[in-house]
């Protein structure tokens, strides 16, 4: 029976350092997870990989090195398919998709590492499957999505799309952003996409199916940041199967190092202790401060009734404020 496969991964953040947040080596930790991912398309033999955007992490070009470049072209030299990428925010500068040429994932365009994810169709037999590749745009609208549609021929219809989206947002999300969140349920259209895979949302949304269609939107291979989904989530990727039958979807969790040993635990209650300080020194300044004009800030910072200890961090900062000017 005819079948095509695909992989698909998403916001992989290769950097050359480690976030401020680890205390383990991040590149380390991203290079073996590209490493795992080319033997799992060997393993399940598949048509292709599916990259939904932000490869790189810096979106600034001149501060990737060429060293990971090589790294990228070496590691994905033996997967066993080639590699299609839609184009992240952090793939380019100022959000401006024709800034491409002159990026690192240009660069890796150009080389043939990876190709570049429009409008692809893969045949085997009577099985007909399209790829559709959506890069990244803050201004992204329902319309522009609800146009993709199959053609003649297609016996299935995949969108790859960087931009926020979920089954049920939460109401504050899209301010957070400050981007348009797509629910699944305004994306089903009888003959748009049977299956959405979704970058730029690093937390892990799963796998979902409304109305026979498929949401996938499983979360970032990295974990850069030092939040609390990222010390419980693994990273994965997901496997799509194509055959006359159907479309059938699961996850493969990639293996890491446990979160305890990568993150920086103490840093984060350091971090966390000086915010909470912060936030009752500002407390206390609204609720009661009375300054002196004639006197110096120093003096009147010391003639609050806090602490000791809020008192000299208070200080601290600004001196640190007086020297960075």
């Amino acid at each position: 029976m005819p079948r095509l496969s695909f992989i698909f991964r998403t916001d992989t953040h290769v950097s050359d350092k480690s976030p401020s947040s680890w205390k383990a080596d991040y590149p380390a930790e991203i290079w073996s997870n590209l490493e795992q991912i080319g033997k799992m398309a060997a393993e399940h033999e598949v048509t292709a990989v599916l990259d939904g955007g932000d490869y790189f992490h810096v979106k600034a070009a001149s501060r990737n090195s060429h060293a990971s470049i090589i790294k990228t072209a070496d590691i994905h030299r033996v997967y066993p398919c080639p590699v299609f990428c839609v184009e992240g925010n952090h793939d380019l500068a100022y959000n401006n998709l024709d800034s491409i040429e002159r990026q690192p994932l240009g660069v890796l365009y150009a080389a043939g590492v990876f190709q570049h994810c429009r409008d692809q169709v893969f045949r085997d037999g009577s099985l007909q499957v399209r790829v559709v590749g959506v890069p990244y745009n803050p201004h992204r609208t329902l319309e522009e999505l609800l146009a993709i549609q199959k053609q003649p021929g297609d016996t299935f219809l995949i969108a790859v799309v960087h931009a926020l989206a979920a089954e049920k947002p939460p109401a504050n999300v899209e301010d957070f952003f400050g981007e348009s969140v797509f629910r699944y349920s305004d994306l089903v259209s009888q003959d748009g996409p049977d299956a959405f895979m979704f970058g730029h949302w690093h937390r892990d949304q799963g796998i979902t199916s409304i109305n026979g269609k498929q949401f996938v939107n499983q979360g970032a291979v990295s974990r850069g940041a030092l939040i609390h989904e990222n010390t419980q989530r693994t990273p994965q990727v997901a496997l799509l199967d194509f055959d006359l039958t159907g479309l059938k979807t699961r996850t493969l969790p990639l293996v890491v190092a446990p979160a305890e040993d990568v993150f920086d635990m103490e840093r984060k209650e350091r971090v966390e202790s000086e915010s909470h300080s912060i936030d009752q020194f500002i407390m206390k300044l609204q609720e009661d401060a009375s300054f002196d004009p004639t006197a110096t800030i120093e003096a009147n910072i010391q003639n609050l009734g806090f602490a000791n200890e809020v008192r000299d961090l208070a200080l601290e900062y600004l001196e640190q404020a007086r020297g960075v000017g």
